[in-house]
């Protein structure tokens, strides 16, 4: 049972949004040494906060507190991402029932670093669907179920084969919704959708909230930035300019569910202004 109030999940805010598209904004969590840096959550007013994990060898907050911490300060859901591939099944448990403790209700579960003793972020997603049915990694009955809406991730960007097959198994695993990485080639989007399809012969049937990497002179991406945008921001186009187009593609197919990441530099700054001014830009419509 959590001693602090729960908030709501992600498939709960998707279906009550009364804005005209819903955007989960990723948040890095600080380095320990600056904890300051929480407070850059302030001054975003997404639908949704998404931290995400400990980026290489980085030491920062863990993301289950930096999402306590950002949920309660904000009152706007979070979710917080696990790298499972350096975790056992115990130790996973363990760190969920804290984050249960603590009133969160939204996971992402992603692979990172794996050995043989690691668990594969599939099976993240069956041991919680069986904790929330009141099972604990040893198949014993925990006191209390916890209530998590689990989800995982999709990248377009790597063989569709796979990742057609990997995504159906996450699906069946128990997966409530994913997080896709940023593509700047919409149209990729729709021909994977359409891949997905004709392999498993039914649509994906839930959420999926489509990557935006928000960029801008000098910063950097996980995914090959277009020429041409590289070429107009030479040319001093604005980053805001550039991600309001992309959106404007997104929505011209019909979807409306977004993870969008601001801007990163190589110094491991993050623009959250520039990120602020897109959702003001998207929402006061």
């Amino acid at each position: 049972m959590s001693i602090f109030p729960s908030q709501s999940k992600l498939i709960e805010d998707l279906s009550n949004s009364r804005r005209n598209c819903f955007i989960a904004c990723d948040f890095s969590p600080p380095k320990l040494d600056n904890p300051q840096g929480l407070k850059l959550a302030t001054s975003l007013n997404p639908d949704m906060f998404s931290v995400s994990y400990n980026p290489g060898q980085s030491v920062k907050l863990n993301p289950i507190f930096a999402s306590f911490w950002i949920q309660n300060e904000t009152k706007i859901s979070s979710a917080f991402t696990l790298a499972t591939g350096n975790m056992n099944p115990r130790c996973l448990e363990k760190l969920l029932l804290n984050a249960h403790v603590l009133g969160l209700t939204n996971a992402v579960f992603v692979m990172g670093d794996s050995s043989s003793k690691t668990i594969s972020a599939t099976k993240a997603l069956e041991l919680t669907a069986r904790m929330n049915f009141g099972l604990d990694v040893g198949n014993n009955q925990l006191d209390i179920p916890t209530n998590f809406c689990i989800g995982s991730t999709i990248d377009i960007s790597k063989n569709w084969d796979h990742e057609i097959s990997l995504t159906k198994k996450k699906i069946d695993s128990g997966a409530e919704f994913f997080l896709a990485q940023a593509q700047f080639d919409i149209s990729k989007v729709v021909q994977f959708l359409e891949s997905y399809r004709d392999k498993i012969g039914a649509h994906i049937e839930i959420p999926i909230l489509w990557g935006v990497q928000m960029i801008t002179k000098g910063s950097s991406s996980f995914t090959s930035i277009p020429d041409y945008m590289k070429r107009d921001l030479d040319l001093g186009r604005s980053g805001l300019d550039i991600a309001l187009e992309i959106f404007d593609q997104y929505f011209a197919y019909g979807i409306d569910s977004f993870y969008l990441l601001p801007p990163f530099f190589r110094t491991g700054k993050r623009d959250y202004d520039l990120a602020e001014e897109l959702i003001s830009a998207l929402t006061s419509n």
